[in-house]
């Protein structure tokens, strides 16, 4: 595929389906949430926004956001399907909600010490540390 070609973004979660969620997502969680969590997560969220193929009509990437709308966000989630990496999806969904996050103070992701460069490079961001607690039994969010 080549780089966002019939690739359609919306920030409006309300026309999504949890058919459109439909598996590929969470790669390498031993405990995963299913497509109707994930449409829970992505309405629950502040913002979320999702890049969706036109041809199939399926969600091949999404992003969101919580936060307190004033001072502080946390973008706890961005995933984009093996078979639509490296098109610049990632990119595009970070730019969309990092501008429409632009009035809030603190924007925070925290993730793999691997992953910390993709965020440097495409989202302006800089290296900080963290202290993170895991449960890992309640993965699936259910």
């Amino acid at each position: 595929m080549s780089k966002n070609t019939g690739i359609k973004y919306t920030n409006n979660i309300t026309t999504i389906s949890d058919d459109m969620l439909d598996g590929g997502f969470f790669v390498g969680w031993s405990n995963s949430p299913d497509a109707s969590t994930h449409l829970k997560i992505l309405r629950g969220s502040h913002l979320a926004y999702v890049a969706i193929d036109e041809k199939t009509g399926k969600v091949v990437g999404f992003i969101n956001a919580v936060s307190d709308g004033v001072l502080s966000a946390y973008i706890p989630l961005l995933e984009v399907l093996p078979d639509y990496q490296n098109c610049g999806i990632g990119g595009e969904l970070i730019k969309r909600i990092l501008t429409d996050l632009k009035n809030i103070y603190m924007i925070d992701i925290i993730c793999d010490k691997e992953i910390a460069p993709y965020y440097v490079k495409h989202g302006a961001m800089v290296h900080g540390s963290a202290c993170i607690f895991r449960n890992y039994d309640a993965q699936s969010g259910n």
